[in-house]
């Protein structure tokens, strides 16, 4: 932190960087220590600025009379702040303190030759040409590091992960903002063009850990990371941030900002910008409209969101309710906020997969936020990959597709659209292009689980099973306890005719998610099974179903499915047709999934896919 202090006044002003500015900052060390003090000094990031473009510091030689001249010029060389004036090349700075190392080494040289002096006064200007000598050597020796590492800065930065914030405030109540702000600057920064950012998924699996920056990039292979800080009091939000190369371990920018808590989002703005040059992007003036689109410039509709956020990504019935609420809040607070549109929009895709919603209710309204969104700023990805996958819900099979090439058009690299265009893609049967995206969905985000399940699935589906198992193997590698593995593995033991397993993982996967209703159905169909095998436990999940289903919603396509793995086939059609009254999401899996193998052959079944129109 700190690093104000060491700007050029080009940087300050925001203007085109080249060498020369990083012979000013080298400069600034230089003056500190060979002086002892640092050149541009001051109370507030506004008065150091106000130094570093208008104020030259106290001569060195002032500051520290026993440094020879020529140092003194060297460092006043390269603090000028007309930077033509200033050294061109770390080389021509390189060779100025080679001279003066070399004058010094003669002048130890006559020292060693001199013993007519008194002692004192040998001893001292012994003392002095030492200390000078030491400060040039030091000096030579951060130099040559720098000229190499000016010669190898061409090599661009490609790729990096905006690690979590931590919450320094000691107050779960600000847990949002730390959150939020991480998910802002990912979401913004993979807007910069030819940059990989790690999504979500995979850097918030390091939250609260004490990491090794070199360890986590080569985990999430990456070549930077971003870290960060948040501490609150009051109504003082104080963010501090940094870029490191992970390659080398090298700090190449940091900062701190010390504002009021309105203004999080102009602080958001500003260290996606810095990042942004940093990386040596050069953002065109059409990529800056893009990444200041879809905000709002209202401090509170902006902290609603990130509360929105936050929740929307615990991923549990309550907190998804409150994130709904919250993006609500901010839509209220400020209709024209298109991101806030964007969570709305995610929150009515994300509903029916934790509480027991009709997709048919909750994809319209899914598809009527993501609109809204798009009317504001029709680049928004997010918002196109969102109308995807609700218009998936509703069978319209060609907005599914046109709207998932425009997200990934958008953005080569979201995952999200990676992963439900892949999930569509598998369920018609093309299996190939399936497993493509979801392989570059974990390129792009290797420790997300739901990835990770997803693409275990997609052999699934195309029934090739070791691979699956294999993956699910990995998936449960990183987290024993990820419960929608274990639920998704039953089905591929089932798909196998291994049954036991199939119980024994579907039992798992109900406890981990404490779904007491699925573990009750899976307990008593693991009854039914002991006693008469696995028809006996179809028949019984059968009739729990249809109990349940008097309780609440329930996709009454499981029913047809479990009548037609037991050869009831004139139950399985009428079963089916309920469910296709009913656009039961598990109809979408139609095409695939093997319960329906005994019923293909079968007229009615090549009508029934007829009137759903899926692609063929």
């Amino acid at each position: 932190m700190g690093t104000v202090a060491y700007m050029s006044p080009e940087q300050a002003r925001g203007e085109e960087l080249d060498a020369r500015t990083d012979l000013f900052s080298f400069g600034a060390v230089l003056y500190e220590m060979a002086t002892g003090r640092m050149a541009f000094s001051g109370n507030t990031s506004a008065v150091i600025f106000d130094s570093v473009l208008h104020k030259a510091p106290t001569s060195a030689v002032r500051v520290n009379p026993e440094l020879p001249p020529e140092l003194d010029r060297i460092i006043n060389k390269a603090l000028e702040k007309d930077r033509a004036l200033r050294y061109e090349s770390a080389a021509e700075m390189l060779a100025d303190l080679k001279r003066l190392r070399r004058d010094s080494s003669s002048a130890r040289v006559e020292i060693a030759a001199d013993s007519s002096k008194p002692p004192s006064q040998l001893t001292k200007r012994k003392t002095l040409v030492w200390a000078i000598s030491g400060v040039v050597a030091l000096a030579l020796l951060a130099g040559g590091a720098f000229l190499w590492r000016s010669r190898n800065s061409q090599e661009q930065i490609s790729s990096v992960a905006v690690m979590p914030f931590v919450n320094a405030s000691n107050d779960p109540n600000s847990e949002y903002l730390s959150d939020g702000i991480t998910e802002s600057l990912i979401n913004n920064l993979s807007q910069v063009p030819n940059l990989v950012v790690m999504a979500r998924s995979s850097v918030f699996r390091y939250k609260g850990r004490d990491v090794d920056p070199q360890t986590v990039a080569k985990e999430l292979k990456v070549q930077a990371l971003v870290t960060g800080r948040i501490v609150q009091r009051g109504d003082q939000l104080i963010i501090s941030s940094e870029l490191i190369d992970a390659r080398t371990s090298r700090n190449l920018w940091g900062e701190q900002y010390d504002r009021k808590l309105s203004d999080a989002l102009a602080v958001q703005q500003e260290i996606t910008g810095a990042i942004s040059a940093k990386l040596r992007e050069r953002l065109s003036g059409e990529t800056k409209k893009q990444v200041a689109k879809g905000g709002t410039n209202d401090p509170e509709a902006y902290q609603l969101y990130l509360k929105g956020l936050y929740h929307w990504g615990k991923r549990t019935p309550e907190a998804l309710e409150k994130a709904k609420d919250y993006f609500n809040q901010a839509i209220a607070k400020d209709p024209g906020y298109a991101m806030a549109y964007v969570g709305l929009a995610s929150y009515y895709v994300a509903a029916p997969d934790y509480e027991p919603l009709r997709r048919t209710e909750t994809a319209p309204k899914a598809i009527a936020a993501a609109e809204k969104a798009l009317a504001i700023d029709d680049t928004l990805a997010d918002a196109h990959a969102a109308i995807g996958s609700a218009s998936q819900d509703l069978w319209h099979w060609d907005r599914v597709e046109r709207e998932f090439r425009r997200a990934l058009e958008l953005n080569p690299n979201q995952v999200i659209a990676h992963q439900w265009y892949g999930l569509y893609l598998s369920s018609i049967g093309r299996h190939e292009e399936a497993l493509t995206h979801f392989k570059r969905a974990l390129e792009l985000d290797p420790l997300n689980l739901t990835a990770h399940t997803n693409l275990a699935t997609g052999y699934e589906n195309a029934r090739q099973y070791e691979q699956a198992l294999e993956q699910f193997k990995q998936t449960l590698e990183i987290d024993p306890n990820y419960a929608a593995a274990h639920s998704n593995l039953s089905q591929t033991y089932l798909d196998m005719g291994k049954y036991d397993l199939w119980l024994e993982e579907w039992k798992k996967g109900a406890t981990l998610a404490n779904d007491r209703e699925d573990l009750a159905i899976e307990e008593e169909n693991a009854r039914a099974y002991a006693k008469g095998g696995y028809h006996a436990a179809l028949s019984r999940d059968i009739e729990l179903r249809k109990q349940l289903a008097q309780r609440r919603y329930v996709d009454i396509g499981f029913i047809a499915y479990d009548y037609a793995a037991l050869g009831e086939k004139e139950q399985a059609f009428a079963w089916l047709e309920k469910a296709y009254s009913e656009k039961a999401g598990s109809l979408g899996y139609i095409k695939v999934t093997t319960l329906m193998d005994p019923l293909r052959s079968d007229a009615r079944y090549i009508d029934l896919l007829k009137r759903m129109g899926l692609p063929q």
